[in-house]
C-alpha cells in the first residue's frame, strides 16, 4: 500500500470517527434542549409522558415496585416541585449513557466506520432522541449499570467486578424489576461465568435476586398507594401530570390480568408483524456493525443466548409486559456490547457498499416505538425539522 492510500484511509477513519462523535453530541444537545434548557418552562414537555411520570413513582405510600428513582428525586428536591429535579436526573443519566456507549465502543475492536454504523442505527442515541422515545426511560439507567459492569469486566480485578454485580443488581431491580430480572440479570450471570466467578457467588446472587424480586412482586402497588403518591406531589407537579396523558403513576394499581390483556391486544391487533420487523432489525443491525452475514450474526447470538439456559427468562417478559420496543431496545444494547468482548475480526476491507447505504437510509427513516404501535405512523420529516429548529432558536437566544 502506497503512502497516498494510507493517507486516504487515515482521513476516512477520522471522518467516520468525528461523524459518530457528532451524532452523539447532537443527541446530548437534543436531551439538554428538552430538559435542563427548559427547566423553567413546563408548558411543553418534549419527552414521552409515560416515561416522565414513571420516574415520579416514590415510596411515600410505602415500599412499591419501581419507586427508587422517584424516591431519590423526592429526597434531593429542594423547592417542592419535582419536575425541575426530574429534568436534571434525565439529562445526567442520558449524558452518562452516551459517554459509556462511546467508551465501550472505543474499548472494542471496531473500526471507525463500524462505530459510525452503530451511531446511525435505529437503536443509537441519535435516533432515540430524534423521536423522543427512550431518553427518559428506566432501561437507560439499567443499561448504564451493565455498560459500567462491562468496563469493570475488562479489568483484571475480579473482586471489584463481583461487588459491582451485587451492587448494580440491587439498584437495577429497585428501578425496574421486569427489565432487571428477565433481561439484565441473565446477561450479568453470563458475564460472571465468563469471568470464572465461583458457583457459590453465582448461587448467592441468584438467591438474592429471586428474593428481592419476590418482595417487589408482593409489593407491586395498589390504588391506595397510587393515591398516597399523588398526595406527596406538589400542586404544580399534579397540574403538569394531569396535562400528560397517559401517565404511569396510575399503572402501579394495575393487576396482572390488566397487563396480560394489553399483551393480548398487542398480539392480535395486527401489529405483531411490525414487531417481527424490529426483531429482524436487531439482528440486521448487529450484522452490519460486525460486517457479518445475517446467518453468521444469528449463529453468534445463538451461541451466546441459546447455549446459556438463564436466557430463557427473557421470553416471559414478552408475555407479561407489552412494551416490546423497550425489551428489544434493552436486549440490543446488552447483546451487542457483550458480543463485542470477543470481537477480534479484522475488517480493514469494510467499505461503503449499497448494503451500507441501504442500512443508513432505513435507520434514519425508521422509528421503533417503546410499545403500542400506532398504525397511522409518524411524520419523520417533522422530527428532523424539530432538531434544526431547536438548534437555530438556541443560537439566536445565545446571540441575544
Amino acid at each position: 500500500m502506497n503512502l497516498k492510500s494510507k493517507l486516504n484511509i487515515n482521513a476516512n477513519n477520522k471522518f467516520f470517527l468525528l461523524s459518530g462523535y457528532l451524532l452523539a453530541l447532537v443527541s446530548i444537545f437534543q436531551v439538554a434542549k428538552a430538559t435542563i434548557f427548559e427547566k423553567n418552562n413546563f408548558e411543553f414537555i418534549d419527552i414521552n409522558p409515560w416515561a416522565f411520570t414513571e420516574l415520579l413513582i416514590n415510596y411515600e405510600g410505602g415500599f412499591v415496585r419501581r419507586g427508587f428513582i422517584g424516591n431519590l428525586i423526592y429526597q434531593i428536591d429542594s423547592d417542592g416541585i419535582l419536575f425541575d429535579t426530574l429534568y436534571d436526573i434525565v439529562f445526567i443519566n442520558f449524558f452518562i449513557f452516551v459517554l459509556l456507549v462511546v467508551i465501550n465502543l472505543e474499548k472494542s475492536n471496531l473500526t471507525s466506520l463500524q462505530k459510525l454504523l452503530f451511531h446511525i442505527s435505529i437503536f443509537a442515541p441519535f435516533n432515540i432522541t430524534l423521536f423522543s422515545n427512550y431518553t427518559a426511560r428506566k432501561e437507560i439507567f439499567i443499561i448504564n449499570f451493565y455498560l459500567l459492569a462491562l468496563l469493570i469486566f475488562r479489568t483484571k480485578n475480579k473482586k471489584i467486578f463481583l461487588f459491582s454485580c451485587f451492587f448494580f443488581s440491587i439498584l437495577s431491580i429497585l428501578i425496574h424489576e421486569g427489565i432487571t430480572f428477565f433481561i439484565y440479570f441473565p446477561f450479568l450471570v453470563y458475564l460472571m461465568k465468563k469471568k470464572n466467578v465461583s458457583k457459590k457467588y453465582i448461587t448467592a446472587i441468584n438467591f438474592m435476586m429471586i428474593s428481592i424480586f419476590t418482595v417487589i412482586i408482593l409489593n407491586k402497588g395498589n390504588n391506595q398507594i397510587v393515591d398516597q403518591i399523588w398526595s406527596s406531589l406538589s400542586s404544580e407537579d399534579i397540574v403538569l401530570i394531569n396535562n400528560l396523558n397517559p401517565n404511569a403513576i396510575t399503572a402501579i394499581g394495575w393487576g396482572v390480568i390488566d397487563t396480560l390483556k394489553t399483551t393480548y391486544v398487542l398480539v392480535f391487533s395486527g401489529s405483531l408483524i411490525y414487531w417481527t420487523v424490529f426483531f429482524a432489525m436487531l439482528i440486521y443491525t448487529i450484522s452490519i456493525v460486525f460486517n457479518d452475514h445475517i446467518a453468521e450474526t444469528y449463529a453468534s447470538m445463538k451461541n451466546t443466548l441459546i447455549s446459556n439456559k438463564q436466557f430463557i427468562l427473557i421470553i416471559p417478559l414478552f408475555i407479561v409486559g407489552f412494551d416490546w420496543g423497550r425489551w428489544i431496545f434493552t436486549i440490543f444494547y446488552l447483546l451487542l456490547f457483550t458480543l463485542l468482548l470477543d470481537y477480534k475480526k479484522n475488517v480493514n476491507s469494510l467499505k461503503l457498499t449499497y448494503n451500507l447505504i441501504f442500512f443508513t437510509v432505513i435507520s434514519f427513516l425508521t422509528e421503533m416505538p417503546p410499545c403500542c404501535i400506532a398504525m397511522e405512523g409518524t411524520a419523520v420529516s417533522s422530527n428532523y425539522y424539530r432538531i434544526f429548529k431547536s438548534i437555530e432558536l438556541t443560537i439566536i437566544q445565545f446571540l441575544n
